[in-house]
């Protein structure tokens, strides 16, 4: 029996699947990063944690701060009363801090903790290490 994927590709049972450079690199980075252990034994997050943690980082480096408000509207995530519960469970975590800016005590800005900014730091290193990988491949 063959598997068959959306766009059409068909592969057959058993079939050794032939990966792209890039996907190959991917995958090294994939194993890397769940190897990384930056969360500690007993705590794991959910995936909307993790999306919404990204959303925050990447919000961060391009110096855009990401506000509450925006972060409960990201509805293509979540509804936002789960999005509120999610933010409220990483705070409560410390992988995020709400801060005022500009003396503006009606806009809280979402801040990613020491402990989130680690996080993301292994996951740079792994990639690194799975570029160094594929370099000397």
């Amino acid at each position: 029996m063959a598997a068959q994927f959306r766009h059409g590709t068909t592969v057959p049972q058993g079939a050794r699947m032939n990966f792209t450079p890039a996907a190959n690199l991917y995958g090294q980075f994939l194993q890397l990063a769940r190897s990384v252990g930056t969360l500690p034994a007993d705590l794991a997050l959910s995936p909307l944690e993790a999306v919404l943690l990204e959303e925050v980082f990447l919000h961060s480096r391009d110096k855009r701060p990401l506000t509450v408000k925006e972060a409960i509207e990201l509805n293509h995530l979540a509804s936002p009363s789960t999005l509120h519960k999610r933010i409220t469970h990483l705070r409560k975590l410390q992988w995020l801090q709400t801060e005022h800016h500009d003396g503006d005590h009606r806009t809280k800005y979402l801040v990613l903790t020491p402990q989130a900014m680690e996080h993301f730091h292994a996951l740079g290193m792994a990639m690194q290490k799975a570029l160094r990988m594929q370099a000397t491949a």
